[in-house]
């Protein structure tokens, strides 16, 4: 062996050594490059499924929140609707009172030009022998409730009886009348509906409103303008 080959051999492996650590180095970068992007794909998936779980909390708030709006707007369409039918249950009854109203009226316009013409016919009479004064007659009317809570509008009371005029009133004299709860068990039906309204201002009781009601003994009224005071409550009783 020369020399020559003798020097080249050490030249070679060292060579051979120098390339080994070089191509270390080159697989660990790789292997670190991998294991990094690994872990960007590890944390997006993460942040994509905490996002997705938070668009899952959020949209069944969503429709929780849908549901109740819907369930408050149903109703509310049927509060309205309600109200609609006690408008219109309102407007008939009002109706009714004009008509009634106006019939009331008409019958006292005809009772004045009748007193008025037997005045002036008693005036324009000689009496020889006066007879006794005739007794008069006891007029009954009907309420509906107590409109001016402690009395009655004289304007408001009804000729006819009807299911729901609560109240009797007799008159008794051109300022003085009693009133009682009407026999009519729709009425009295109608008057227990809400006996704290209809019941209280006007009656004295002393048991729970319930059954039929019976009259113990009539309430008395004083008539001042327009308006037919109670003096004296109605006594009840319930059965």
């Amino acid at each position: 062996m020369s020399v020559y080959q003798l020097q080249a051999q050490p030249l070679t492996e060292s060579a051979t050594d120098a390339k080994t650590p070089s191509a270390n180095s080159s697989w660990f970068y790789s292997a670190n490059m991998l294991y990094g992007a690994l872990g960007v794909i590890v944390l997006l998936l993460a942040i994509m499924l905490f996002k997705n779980n938070n668009d899952q909390k959020k949209s069944g708030k969503l429709l929780k929140d849908l549901k109740r709006i819907r369930e408050e707007r149903d109703q509310l369409r049927h509060e309205i609707e309600n109200l609609r039918n006690d408008m219109r249950e309102i407007n008939a009854l009002r109706e009714e009172d004009k008509s009634a109203l106006a019939l009331l009226q008409q019958e006292l316009s005809a009772a004045l030009l009748k007193q008025t013409a037997e005045e002036e016919v008693a005036n324009n009479t000689v009496v020889w022998d006066k007879p006794e004064a005739p007794q008069k007659i006891q007029e009954t009317f009907y309420s509906r409730y107590a409109d001016l809570v402690d009395g009655f509008s004289a304007a408001e009371l009804l000729s006819n009886e009807g299911n729901d005029t609560i109240f009797e009133i007799t008159i008794l004299s051109p300022n003085k009348a009693s009133f009682k709860v009407s026999a009519n068990l729709a009425a009295q039906k109608y008057a227990l509906s809400n006996a704290d309204y209809f019941l209280e201002p006007t009656c004295h009781y002393d048991t729970l409103p319930s059954g039929t009601i019976i009259n113990e003994s009539p309430g008395s009224l004083t008539l001042s303008g327009g308006k037919w005071e109670i003096k004296e409550q109605a006594k009840i009783s319930f059965r």
